[in-house]
């Protein structure tokens, strides 16, 4: 079902853009600084939250395979991404 990636989508739909955001208290932080903490942590919040629901409904639904495969491409394709940007940068910019 949808129905938890939806709601989790709408609580995270919330805070930032409505100045909610907890990081607006902080001081010393630039504005800048502040949107991109608080951007992180909502599109962190709602990948992993998909990608959570999507490998435990695959899991009770019995598929397994389906399940470590998705988990296995993502974590693997997320480091070589990483890896490959890191090199990219330093290539660079040095």
């Amino acid at each position: 079902s949808a129905a938890p990636t939806v709601d989790v989508s709408k609580v995270n739909g919330f805070p930032t853009p409505n100045g909610a955001n907890p990081l607006q208290r902080f001081q010393g932080l630039s504005p800048r600084t502040k949107l991109m903490m608080g951007v992180g942590f909502c599109g962190s919040f709602t990948t992993f939250s998909t990608f959570s629901v999507d490998v435990v409904g695959w899991i009770s639904e019995g598929k397994t395979a389906r399940a470590l495969s998705y988990v296995a491409t993502n974590n693997i394709g997320g480091f070589v991404a990483a890896g490959v940007g890191m090199a990219l940068v330093k290539r660079f910019f040095g």
